[in-house]
C-alpha cells in the first residue's frame, strides 16, 4: 500500500468518527432550508444576501438550483445532462459560475441567470473546478489538474488571457492531496487569493500574480483549509480535529494586514465545512449529514447559535418553506437511523477522495 492510499484510508476513517459524532439537527437556532431525499451541497449566498445558489442531483446529474435565503422559492436553473458543480455568483449576481463535464474531463461555464444561457469559458482538456469571480468580476480563477499535479490559475471572463499562478501546489509525485476542495478565495481588492496547501493543512495567501510566493498564515501544528474572505479583508478559515474519539472543527479570522493573531468565530462546530458566512459575518451556511442526508442550513453566530453549532441537538422537522424559518422536527432521528452513518460515510468519502482508492481516474469532487 503506497503512503498515498494509506493517507487516504485514513482520512475516510477519520471521516467516519466525524460523521457519528455530529450528525444529530439542532432544535433550535439552525434552519434546515431544504429537505429532500438527494444531495444538497456546496450552498453560496447571492451578493446582495437574498438568494441562495446549490448543487443536488434531486433529478439527475448535480445541476444548480436557486433559493431565497430562507430556503423558499426553489428553482431549477440548469437541466439536462450535463453534471454542474460549485456554483459561484458573479459580483453583479447575473452570472454564474460551475464546473461542468464528467470524471475525467471538466472544464468551467457561466450561465446568464436571466436567460440560463450557458458559455463555456476553458478547454482545458483536464479536470478544471471550483471557480472564483475577481472583486470587479473581470477574472475568474479555478484549479486545473494535469498530469499528476494540481495548480491554481486565473482567466479573463470572456475566457481570454490564461494565466497559471501555481506551479506543483499539489502533486502526486509529493505523496500530496491532489483533489480541489475549495475554491480560491479573493480578497477585497483583488490583489491576493487566499486557499489550502497541496497537504490540505495550511492556509496559504498569494498575491494573485505570476511569479507570486505563497505563504501561510495559519499554524503548522493544526488542519486548517476553507478560506474565505470578509468584505473589510479579514480571512475565515476552518481549523479540523479528528480523532476516534471525539471530531470536530474551529472557526478562525485573521487579518493579513495585522500579523498572525487570529479571532475565535466558533469553537466545537459539529460540521465539516465548507462554510459560507454573510457578508456581515453574521451567518453561516453550510451543507451537513446532519438529518440523515445532505441538506443545507443556516444559522446566526450568535451565541445562541454557536451554542446549538457545538452541541448534540434535539432532532428537528422537515423543513416547509412556507414556515418561519424556526425550530423544526426530523422525519428520521439520526441517533436511531443507521442509514444516517451509510449515507454520511459514503457522501463524505466521496468529497475527500474515496473514489482514488478504486481508481485514479475518477476525480470529481461534490
Amino acid at each position: 500500500m503506497t503512503r498515498m492510499l494509506l493517507v487516504r484510508v485514513l482520512c475516510l476513517a477519520a471521516c467516519v468518527a466525524f460523521v457519528s459524532g455530529g450528525t444529530t439537527v439542532g432544535a433550535s437556532p439552525i434552519r434546515q432550508l431544504t429537505q429532500t431525499s438527494a444531495s444538497n451541497l456546496r450552498p453560496v449566498w447571492s451578493p446582495d444576501g437574498k438568494r441562495i445558489a446549490f448543487q443536488t442531483n434531486r433529478d439527475g446529474p448535480y445541476h444548480i438550483y436557486v433559493m431565497d435565503a430562507d430556503g423558499g422559492n426553489v428553482r431549477q436553473l440548469t437541466s439536462g445532462d450535463a453534471d454542474d458543480r460549485h456554483p459561484t455568483w458573479s459580483p453583479d449576481g447575473k452570472r454564474i459560475a460551475v464546473d461542468s463535464g464528467s470524471d475525467i474531463k471538466r472544464d468551467i461555464w457561466v450561465i446568464d441567470m436571466a436567460s440560463r444561457a450557458r458559455t463555456q469559458l476553458t478547454r482545458s482538456g483536464a479536470i478544471t473546478s471550483f471557480p472564483s469571480w475577481s472583486p470587479d468580476g473581470t477574472r475568474i480563477s479555478y484549479y486545473v489538474y494535469r498530469d499528476g499535479a494540481m495548480d491554481i490559475w486565473t482567466t479573463e471572463a470572456d475566457g481570454g488571457n490564461t494565466v497559471q499562478l501555481t506551479r506543483q501546489l499539489a502533486s502526486e509525485r509529493n505523496n500530496q492531496c491532489t483533489f480541489a476542495c475549495h475554491s480560491p478565495a479573493w480578497s477585497p481588492d483583488g490583489r491576493q487569493l487566499a486557499f489550502s496547501d497541496g497537504d490540505h493543512s495550511r492556509v496559504l495567501l498569494m498575491a494573485s500574480a505570476i511569479g507570486a510566493t505563497p505563504s501561510p498564515i495559519s499554524p503548522k501544528d493544526e488542519r486548517s483549509h476553507f478560506p474565505v474572505y470578509l468584505p473589510d479583508g479579514r480571512i475565515v478559515y476552518v481549523s479540523e480535529f479528528v480523532t476516534p474519539d471525539v471530531s470536530y472543527t474551529d472557526l478562525w479570522s485573521v487579518d493579513p494586514r495585522a500579523g498572525d493573531l487570529r479571532t475565535e468565530v466558533a469553537k466545537g462546530v459539529l460540521a465539516q465545512g465548507p462554510f459560507e458566512l454573510s457578508a456581515d459575518g453574521s451567518q453561516l451556511l453550510f451543507a451537513s449529514p446532519r438529518s440523515g442526508n445532505f441538506e443545507i442550513y443556516a444559522v446566526t453566530l450568535d451565541d445562541e447559535g454557536k451554542a446549538a453549532l457545538a452541541t448534540r441537538p434535539d432532532p428537528v422537522k422537515p423543513f416547509d418553506a412556507t414556515e418561519p424559518p424556526t425550530r423544526r422536527v426530523a422525519s428520521v432521528d439520526p441517533l436511531r437511523d443507521p442509514t444516517v452513518y451509510v449515507v454520511g460515510f459514503a457522501a463524505i468519502a466521496l468529497m475527500l477522495g474515496g473514489l482514488a482508492l478504486v481508481s485514479r481516474a475518477r476525480r470529481t469532487r461534490p
